[in-house]
């Protein structure tokens, strides 16, 4: 019978995301890597494609999007802190800036940075 071990299988998933997805230099100079959808775990997968949806929605109040935005970017980055330090201190273009270059770079199937 095989066995199958938690580190085992998360230093797999470690090696298979490690560089990939978009990375950002956050505000406090500390390196932010905003991770490709596939490499999220549990908690943040699901609140990452709950924001997605909402992000993409034309139903929703521009207010609404441009929250589920910022929290998108929170939800996919290596170090949630120094991200949300980040999007609060930019203009909406310039986080918008970050959003589609993560979109474009880091989703599902795409090359990464």
């Amino acid at each position: 019978m095989t066995t199958l071990d938690f580190a085992d299988l998360k230093a797999e998933a470690d090696r298979t995301h490690a560089g990939k997805g978009l990375k950002f230099i956050a505000a406090s100079g500390k390196k932010v890597r905003l991770r490709r959808i596939e490499a999220l775990p549990g908690g943040d997968l699901k609140a990452a494609l709950a924001l997605l949806d909402v992000v993409q929605s034309e139903k929703v109040s521009n207010e609404r999007r441009i929250d589920a935005m910022s929290g998108l970017l929170v939800a996919v980055a290596s170090d949630k802190k120094a991200m949300r330090e980040s999007v609060d201190a930019l203009p909406l273009p310039e986080q918008m800036k970050i959003l589609e270059r993560w979109m474009e770079q880091a989703a599902p199937g795409e090359a990464a940075a």
